[in-house]
């Protein structure tokens, strides 16, 4: 174990700084949705996202709240890894180390101090795999592909996500997903997210959206 904070601090930074988001002042912009959930026929939606986790979806026609629910829960987090992520308020306020034993997913910052107890793996000057745990759930996202932009930022194209439970046997459940963006007017809108989740019964479910004709916001929030 590497007792270099500096080192540690250095690496995940530079990993922050390279994902691709969007400028503070960016207001958002609305879309066309097209989106379908629990093998249900496509249903249409206007829908806006203006900020990390600020989202509006209305549906062209009556569904569940489960439904409602999938579509707006997948906005949210889509916006929350679009919008500006302040390092110095995040992860860079706690202290850390590096484990540079080898591994193939790079070496390993230790956050110490942090009530979820994260950990990052950066390979690349790409984060490839994170930790963080909520009392006895433990959450693994695992990032295997990536869509880089010629100035070298990258946004997550597939990755997976587990959570689980110390006292069971295997994850609680699996999420893989597969996203794709456009670029429209020098940035990067969300085109499509697809997402197959595994519960812990091994049932599968397939989920994806659609957005097209992306207007940017001219409001001022």
């Amino acid at each position: 174990m590497a007792n270099s904070s500096d080192a540690a601090r250095s690496l995940l930074l530079d990993a922050f700084e390279r994902r691709y988001r969007y400028e503070r002042d960016f207001l958002g912009f609305s879309a066309q949705c097209r989106f379908a959930t629990f093998g249900r026929r496509d249903v249409d939606a206007t829908v806006a996202l203006a900020g990390p986790g600020e989202v509006e979806a209305v549906v062209e026609c009556d569904v569940s709240p489960a439904v409602h629910a999938w579509l707006l829960q997948e906005l949210r987090a889509l916006s929350r890894s679009l919008w500006s992520h302040d390092f110095e308020l995040g992860e860079g306020k706690y202290g850390m180390t590096l484990d540079e034993t080898p591994h193939p997913l790079g070496p390993l910052v230790l956050l110490h101090d942090d009530p979820h107890e994260a950990s990052f793996r950066v390979r690349k000057r790409r984060i490839t795999l994170a930790t963080r745990r909520q009392q006895a759930l433990v959450e693994i996202v695992r990032f295997d592909r990536w869509y880089v932009r010629p100035d070298g930022r990258w946004l997550p194209a597939q990755f997976t996500a587990e959570v689980w439970d110390g006292t069971a046997a295997g994850p609680l459940r699996t999420d893989r997903y597969w996203d794709r963006y456009w670029p429209v007017d020098g940035g990067l809108y969300p085109q499509v997210r697809r997402v197959e989740s595994t519960d812990e019964r091994g049932t599968t479910t397939a989920n994806s959206l659609t957005l097209r004709a992306w207007q940017p916001a001219t409001f001022v929030r």
